[in-house]
């Protein structure tokens, strides 16, 4: 979840992965500043965790380093109710002149779409997010909208966008991940 960092890339509430994931992430934001992260996934257990890092390039102000974690507890699946559920929290930091830190706590809800006769799988989800700032407001409030496309059982393309108030991350977000 790059939220933690201050970027829109958002989760599914499915782990794709049976033992890890990595790849890099994009993301073009309002205000003109671009993102470019790297992560790790593991799972452990029902739960998974990663970690990530990079660097906010910024036309107007000074660039940043970012860096954060997160993780993504099942809350609900499909036997239950439509969609699989999942929270999503994390912390991480910005840091250029100063340090800002992000902590998001999030519920991510979607349906995993199964192609028949093909390794091909859609998830849509939305995740609504909760922000918690060291700068601004303090407090935030976000809409992730989100598509994860897996084209084989060891690569996933994934975009997500989103928006809201009080510095929530806006703008869209592109991730190639690679499974284990």
């Amino acid at each position: 979840m790059g939220q933690e960092t201050g970027t829109p890339v958002f989760h599914s509430p499915y782990r794709s992965f049976f033992r890890s994931e990595f790849g890099p992430a994009v993301s073009f934001q309002r205000g003109y500043q671009t993102g470019v992260e790297g992560h790790y996934r593991r799972g452990f257990g029902a739960v998974d965790g990663a970690v990530r890092a990079g660097i906010m390039i910024r036309d107007d102000v000074q660039d940043s380093f970012l860096v954060g974690v997160d993780t993504r507890v099942p809350l609900v699946n499909e036997e239950r109710f439509p969609l699989r559920g999942a929270l999503i929290v994390g912390a991480g930091l910005d840091v250029s002149g100063g340090v800002t830190l992000w902590v998001p706590l999030g519920l991510s809800f979607g349906r995993r779409l199964n192609v028949e006769k093909s390794a091909v799988r859609l998830v849509p989800y939305v995740q609504p997010t909760v922000f918690f700032t060291s700068s601004g407001s303090g407090v935030g409030a976000g809409l992730g909208l989100g598509l994860d496309l897996r084209l084989s059982p060891a690569f996933e393309f994934r975009v997500s966008g989103g928006f809201g108030t009080g510095g929530a991350p806006e703008g869209v977000g592109v991730s190639a991940v690679w499974l284990r």
